[in-house]
């Protein structure tokens, strides 16, 4: 729960952050270094005793928070504690707690090990905390399980110097990455000294996949001050594109209007569009598995819209450069060309055509209008059935009421009925269906329609794709060990437990959205309803199955 709270709250966030200034060398080996900082496990596991384990922002391992608590059982009234519990109290909002979690990281990752320290200030009862403990002690004892996350990460990072030279004509003198282990903080880079640290935190990993995301992620803030850079020198050629933001903010009116960092001028959607681009580019051209930022382009071009584009355009640009020229010297070209994509007049068009269809925009668009309609079936003629699936319907409107309230200001009215129950206003709206074309009479109508449709044998029900029902369908396998793209005519699986997520556009409005959350039985249903995945087409999930796609609609 605690996973799929994050993922709702901070798919805004696009996980960076702006620095105006850095320093940079010309041409000398730069050092790639990648470890858990000792200062910021410090200040996290300072974090698990302030909350006793259990806070939204801890995601270590459980056996690992237990030594925490066990380790450090004698220290958890320590002043450096009651600190903590002080400036992070739960009761100051999410995102008010995050940018403290953050800012506080940016001054720990930038000083020696905090005991080693003068004039601390404010932070001199965490070193103080470190000394009394033996923190190191602690430190040293988990270092084997740090290593084995940081190891797998630093052989992407090697060419990271050499692109940034190639693309912008300098780079870093070092690029460092520090981790947490325990405490969700937000990914961010720091330029100090020549130096480059992106901060970021590490999850607990189910799949290889999940480690391949974050490499690409460190590409991203490694890459945002050159593109700060870029910009400060080129933005005139762009400024006049500004109709891509204006296009954003029509379509995800939430997300734009309270991540102004990234939504609130056309210069800081450009720079996020660029740097997650590049970051892209640079993750292939490093050795990551092209399926991986295929899937990540398709998940971030639910907002950052252009980003297909803009890959094609480093590719062109790598085929006709010539000796020593940069990015700065393209800079005229790749303007023109952007606005020869798209132009005021066809952008809705535009639009329609790069992003995929997802739950976000329904999550986006039901907020700005005030309204979700869960919709439970009554069709099946088991009548437990029903009950079963209006309990899922109840379950699922408390966990987006909790969402909501922390994720935006004004959350929506979130409204259970049963489809039999549905007016015509209803029907045109935002909408989320419980169960599969047997228990729902709407998903039953839809099913046609439905790019992963239930397919009925004899002997029961199964699931097939229906790429014919969508454009541009694409399928990918998530296995413990990588990702795989799926052909579209393979056979989905059957597991009772099997469910299938996913969005479409609402037939009777095609302003709003309609999400299907349907399994092969009533288990199935309540399976995926508890494995949501907002970023996503569609979400495939039971048994040891696992599927993600996307796909478009723009047709019409």
């Amino acid at each position: 729960m605690k996973k799929k709270f994050a993922v709702l709250c901070m798919i805004t966030l696009f996980i960076t952050c702006l620095h105006p200034f850095f320093q940079v060398v010309q041409a000398q080996e730069a050092q790639i270094n990648v470890e858990v900082n000792p200062n910021l496990e410090l200040f996290s596991v300072i974090y698990v005793l302030a909350f006793n384990g259990s806070d939204s922002f801890i995601i270590a391992p459980e056996d690992y928070v237990n030594d925490v608590l066990t380790y450090f059982a004698p220290y958890k009234e320590h002043e450096a504690v009651e600190y903590i519990r002080k400036i992070l109290d739960k009761s100051y909002p999410y995102y008010h707690r995050d940018s403290v979690i953050m800012d506080l990281s940016t001054r720990l990752v930038a000083l020696d090990y905090l005991p080693n320290e003068t004039n601390l200030g404010d932070l001199k009862p965490l070193a103080e905390f470190a000394k009394e403990s033996n923190f190191m002690e602690f430190y040293k004892a988990h270092e084997k399980e740090y290593a084995e996350y940081t190891s797998s990460i630093k052989p992407y990072l090697l060419g990271v110097p050499k692109l940034h030279r190639e693309f912008f004509g300098h780079a870093a003198k070092e690029y460092r990455v520090e981790y947490s282990y325990s405490l969700r903080i937000r990914a961010h880079v720091v330029f100090q000294g020549g130096t480059a640290y992106c901060i970021d935190y590490i999850y607990p990993v189910k799949y290889e996949e999940e480690k391949i995301q974050d490499v690409v992620a460190i590409f991203h803030e490694f890459t945002h001050p050159f593109v700060n850079n870029f910009l400060g020198k080129t933005y005139k050629l762009f400024e006049n594109k500004s109709y891509y933001l204006d296009e954003i903010k029509n379509q995800l009116p939430m997300t734009t209007m309270y991540d102004s960092a990234h939504f609130g001028s056309f210069i800081q959607y450009l720079n996020e569009v660029l740097t997650e681009s590049l970051a892209e580019y640079f993750a292939l051209e490093s050795g990551v598995p092209q399926e991986s930022v295929k899937y990540r382009t398709l998940k971030l071009s639910s907002g950052l819209y252009p980003l297909e584009d803009f890959l094609k355009e480093y590719k062109y640009f790598e085929k006709i450069r010539k000796d020593n020229e940069t990015l700065l010297d393209y800079a005229p070209t790749m303007a023109e060309h952007m606005g020869e994509w798209a132009t005021p007049e066809n952008i809705s068009r535009y639009f329609n055509k790069r992003a995929p269809v997802m739950g976000l925009p329904l999550i986006n668009r039901g907020t700005y209008l005030g309204k979700i309609v869960i919709v439970y079936g009554t069709q099946n003629p088991d009548k437990s059935g029903v009950e079963y699936d209006k309990k899922t319907a109840e379950e699922l409107r408390e966990f987006l009421e909790n969402s909501f309230i922390i994720g935006y200001s004004n959350a929506p009215k979130i409204i259970v009925k049963e489809d039999v129950n549905l007016t015509d206003e209803d029907l045109r709206g935002n909408l989320i269906l419980i169960g599969g074309p047997v228990a729902n009479e709407i998903t039953r109508k839809l099913n046609d329609q439905l790019p992963v449709a239930f397919v009925h044998y004899e002997d029961g029900w199964s699931l097939k794709r229906n790429p014919s029902a969508v454009e541009d369908f694409g399928a990918f396998l998530l296995t413990p060990d990588n990702l795989i793209e799926l052909p579209l005519n393979s056979t989905i699986p059957y597991d009772e437990s099997m469910g299938v997520l996913q969005t479409i556009r609402n037939p009777w409005n095609e302003k709003n959205y309609i999400m299907v959350l349907a399994g092969l039985t009533r288990y199935g249903t309540k399976n995926i309803s508890k494995n949501l995945n907002f970023i996503v087409s569609y979400k495939i999930f039971g048994g040891n199955y696992t599927e993600l796609g996307f796909y478009k609609q723009y047709k019409g």
